[in-house]
């Protein structure tokens, strides 16, 4: 199973990892519900280690969850960042216009780390 989702605290962790496996882009779909599902403050790192191929069904089911859950993930959500290899400004346009919270795109977890350090929730503590 590449895909899994991680909790510390305030901190939630969507990872893709290798080795990507056939019910994978199914799995991540059903994490992307559960990460609207908390009703406590929260941050987010999406890691995008290994490519993820979503069928058109997936992308869509994808689209319709950013379009669903914008308010809640405003209300809740006090950043994401987001790793993946070759990150671009365009990359770094189109989810910053996503939501309303800070949004960093990176290549670099360590950058993605600090960045969601700043915005932690107070009573997350370290």
């Amino acid at each position: 199973m590449a895909v899994r989702l991680r909790r510390e605290k305030a901190r939630l962790s969507l990872i893709v990892d290798e080795p990507v496996g056939k019910d994978d882009p199914d799995r991540y779909i059903a994490a992307l519900h559960e990460i609207s599902g908390p009703s406590d403050p929260f941050v987010l790192l999406v890691a995008f280690r290994m490519p993820l191929d979503l069928a058109q069904e997936q992308r869509k089911a994808q689209n319709l969850w950013f379009k669903a859950t914008r308010e809640k993930m405003n209300a809740m959500c006090r950043a994401v960042a987001i790793v993946r290899d070759n990150p671009s400004e365009e990359m770094q346009r189109t989810f910053g216009g996503l939501w309303s919270f800070p949004v960093l795109v990176t290549g670099k977890t360590d950058d993605a780390d600090r960045f969601l350090a700043a915005y932690l929730p107070e009573r997350a503590g370290p």
